[in-house]
């Protein structure tokens, strides 16, 4: 409001619009480039949730696949609100190395229960190492609700933030304070693993072969705590592969400077890639497989757990997304 105002008093009043739609239109330019390497990455993220439609059953596929464009562009809606929304960033990660290693060297997981967990660690510790897994709960709940009230435009929201969610906690590298490889010198692997070798091999995973019928689960949402038990365990291959990648390439070819929008980024060059996509050994693919399916089993539950409420019509209206672009660039 400051430089609004600001603009306002200095500005000549016919130069003031063009000044803060290129203000808006810039600010829209640069969130987008902040988020590129952030979760899956735009691709990924929005091929989760597209590959999700298809596994869910009637009613749920005819109305989601109806507002697939919406779901898809509103695919990285969570992501944004990082750098808007306090208390946004949390939501998509938990260091389970803070809550200790039991005498067989295994890691801790906290209470399942919210209310036992701030209870035991309090909450800003639990804020600040991630709540990931009782954020995915909350969501779950809300997507219920929304279910519950027909309201076609709080389902897609929740829809699309819960398999944001679902699918960020289902990469390795959010289940750990290592999360880009700064303690043990391997910086950027964050990025690479989740977004580089999505971007390069994508085309080639099989993310469409799964024939498993959807059951209602009452208690679904517990299971998100063997998914994040499942991503750390992937972790050590994470880091050694990246290791023996650079060995035998060596740090000199496993680097390049990328042009990507308008920023030049200090990147893995594709050899590296490649080899790193060989050594995980189908990693990347299975946990975008795994995210798929625990998406279309927690829309279909939120559904039934609703009491499998008519869905709203569909309609042809146009996205937010769309009007505010079409008005930053008339």
């Amino acid at each position: 409001m400051k430089i609004l105002q600001q603009i306002n008093k200095k500005t000549p009043k016919k130069f003031q619009q063009t000044y803060v739609l290129q203000t808006c239109l810039l600010f829209c330019m640069l969130t987008a480039a902040s988020v590129l390497f952030l979760s899956w990455g735009f691709a990924a993220h929005r091929k989760i949730i597209d590959v999700t439609i298809h596994f869910v059953p009637e009613p749920l596929h005819g109305f989601f696949k109806a507002n697939r464009d919406w779901l898809v562009e509103h695919a990285l809606d969570a992501d944004l609100r990082k750098h808007s929304v306090i208390g946004e960033a949390e939501k998509h990660y938990i260091d389970l190395e803070a809550f200790g290693v039991s005498q067989e060297q295994e890691i801790c997981l906290p209470p399942f229960d919210w209310n036992d967990a701030v209870g035991t660690f309090g909450e800003d510790e639990l804020r600040s190492n991630g709540i990931g897994p009782w954020n995915v709960q909350w969501q779950y709940r809300k997507l219920t609700v929304a279910f519950a009230s027909q309201d076609k435009t709080k389902i897609l929201r929740c829809a699309a933030d819960l398999a944001h969610y679902i699918a960020d906690l289902h990469v390795p590298l959010h289940t750990t304070e290592n999360y880009d490889g700064a303690i043990t010198g391997q910086k950027g692997i964050h990025s690479l693993w989740e977004t580089q070798v999505p971007e390069l091999r994508m085309a080639e995973f099989d993310l469409v072969s799964y024939s498993s019928a959807l059951n209602y689960l009452p208690l679904c949402t517990d299971s998100i705590w063997d998914i994040i038990s499942e991503s750390h365990s992937c972790l050590p291959l994470v880091f050694s592969a990246e290791k023996e990648a650079m060995e035998e390439i060596g740090e000199h070819d496993s680097f390049a400077f990328v042009v990507r929008g308008r920023t030049r980024q200090k990147m893995r060059t594709e050899a590296f890639v490649s080899l790193y996509h060989a050594k995980l050994n189908g990693q990347v693919e299975q946990r975008m497989r795994s995210s798929i399916e625990v998406c279309a089993l927690f829309w279909y539950c939120a559904w039934v757990q609703a009491g499998q409420p008519t869905l709203p019509l569909n309609t042809n209206d146009q996205n937010s997304f769309r009007r505010i672009f079409k008005w930053l660039i008339n």
